[in-house]
């Protein structure tokens, strides 16, 4: 960049001062710009790893609360919700047997169901995260034909998804023990993804002891949206096990 010149005042002798005033060079504005991108990157970081442990914060709040009102049901029924609709028609001896209309999210749907309905002596759902459209959705599209079941308000069959939006899994143990058990998640997209028991009783043995978790297990695929059975970066209903 050119130089410029500019006069301040006389000498004594008469002479005049002059300071050259000159632009920033090339080099310095690439090394500014640098600081800049390198800064802008840190905070970038600083501020995603703030963002994804709120939102493992409330995957785990989300699955402690379903597992409180779960303990509600229990308590009532001695068991837990079963890990499909005609399976829960059994469970509550309704006459007409009620069956998932595309065999998708199916555990998770049921047990929302299941702690909705008063002929279980519900609601044991707990409101906020029934009524937040943040929480609730319907990624399939599928409802009940009638109230069987006896649930206020609408009759599809919603699913509680994770900060990412993927619907959680539930599954009622004993489905896992009798080899029961038939699940696909579908995502908001559209895609889906079918368990596989194998892979299931595998991931959910304890590596030392050998034991299962108890009860009913819930997990959500973590931020990646990739199941991994409760391993990885999944946030599960049990202790967590290394791999």
């Amino acid at each position: 960049m050119q130089n410029s010149k500019f006069k301040i005042g006389s000498g004594a002798r008469g002479g005049n001062f002059e300071f050259a005033r000159r632009g920033f060079t090339l080099v310095e504005l690439l090394i500014v710009v640098g600081i800049i991108v390198v800064l802008a990157a840190v905070l970038v970081v600083s501020f995603s790893g703030v963002f994804s442990k709120r939102d493992d914060a409330v995957a785990k709040t989300t699955i402690e609360t379903l597992s409180a009102n779960l303990q509600s049901y229990q308590t009532k029924w001695h068991s837990y919700p079963v890990s499909t609709l005609a399976a829960l028609t059994a469970q509550t001896r309704l006459s007409m047997p009620v069956t998932d209309p595309n065999d998708t999210n199916m555990g998770i749907e049921t047990l929302v169901i299941a702690l909705r309905s008063k002929k279980n002596g519900g609601p044991y759902l707990d409101a906020t995260l029934f009524g937040s459209d943040d929480f609730r959705k319907n990624h399939d599209g599928d409802e009940l034909t009638d109230n069987a079941f006896e649930v206020e308000g609408a009759l599809g069959l919603f699913e509680i998804v994770d900060p990412w939006g993927t619907p959680y899994v539930y599954i009622n143990m004993n489905d896992v023990r009798n080899g029961s058990v038939k699940e696909k998640i579908q995502f908001e997209d559209g895609s889906s993804e079918e368990l596989k028991l194998d892979e299931l009783q595998e991931k959910l043995k304890h590596p030392t002891t050998g034991q299962y978790p108890q009860g009913y297990v819930i997990w959500s695929f973590g931020p990646d949206k990739k199941n991994d059975y409760g391993r990885g970066d999944d946030i599960t209903s049990w202790p967590k096990y290394s791999d």
